[in-house]
């Protein structure tokens, strides 16, 4: 039985319960959030993290920076395996995040969906043989209440294409400052949809994933996070998980 802290009450917290609810190897054992939602009145409540004394074998942390940055400081000192989505995230908040991954196992990713993850490596794949000649443009969709523009995907989707830039070339200085071009929307409630293109003078290249239900990220987070426990102290990622790496 894996047992599971939820940090945070939001949207993403709210369907991770569900799952975990229907799950039989899975337990939540606490809720840490600012306010108790009416949802999660069975769940043991604290507001901080200094006020929880649950044990627990992993925390799943879907906030705000800030709040991220705090889980990473109490997930080390408290030895508990670390997962999260949080997206916003400043040099100092993943400074944090690989700190506590000299302790414990600590998976960060902005999507937790496999399909993304699989979608990251095939843009690499396609960099790579394209090289940084081509003209690479992300664009990314979401519903009208997301802050963080561009998402939090779109940047690994970036970071996927300059990977494949630089390593399409002997010497990675002539890759120069290849950069994709990005685009927001926010609109309605679109979960997330983000395409790559690649430009060429004759033809184009699109690769698009399209999330058409939230539960593709609690899901994911979930076999993440029992993947993640059994592994040693370190920084991982969404390809380590699926072996993509």
């Amino acid at each position: 039985m894996t047992r599971i802290l939820l940090h945070g009450a939001g949207r993403m917290a709210r369907r991770v319960l569900a799952l975990i609810r229907e799950a039989e190897n899975l337990e939540c054992v606490g809720l840490v959030s600012i306010n108790r939602p009416d949802d999660f009145s069975e769940i043991k409540w604290r507001p901080s993290l200094e006020e929880t004394d649950t044990p627990a074998d992993l925390l799943i942390d879907f906030t705000l920076p800030g709040g991220t940055r705090a889980a990473a400081h109490w997930c080390a000192r408290h030895q508990v395996a670390m997962l999260s989505g949080t997206t916003g995230l400043s040099e100092h908040d993943d400074g944090a995040l690989r700190d506590a991954a000299l302790k414990v196992p600590v998976l960060w990713a902005p999507n937790l969906s496999r399909g993304v993850a699989l979608t990251a490596e095939l843009v690499r794949r396609a960099a790579e043989a394209l090289g940084p000649q081509v003209h690479a443009a992300i664009a990314d969709i979401h519903h009208q209440h997301k802050l963080d523009a561009p998402s939090g995907t779109a940047l690994t989707l970036g970071a996927a294409v300059k990977q494949g830039f630089h390593q399409s070339v002997t010497d990675a200085s002539t890759a120069g400052n290849a950069e994709p071009e990005y685009s927001s929307v926010r609109e309605g409630e679109v979960i997330g949809e983000h395409t790559v293109r690649f430009a060429m003078p004759d033809e184009r290249i699109e690769i698009t994933h399209k999330a058409l239900d939230r539960d593709v990220f609690a899901r994911g987070a979930l076999q993440a996070g029992e993947w993640l426990v059994r592994q040693k102290p370190g920084f991982y990622s969404t390809g380590d998980w699926l072996a993509l790496n």
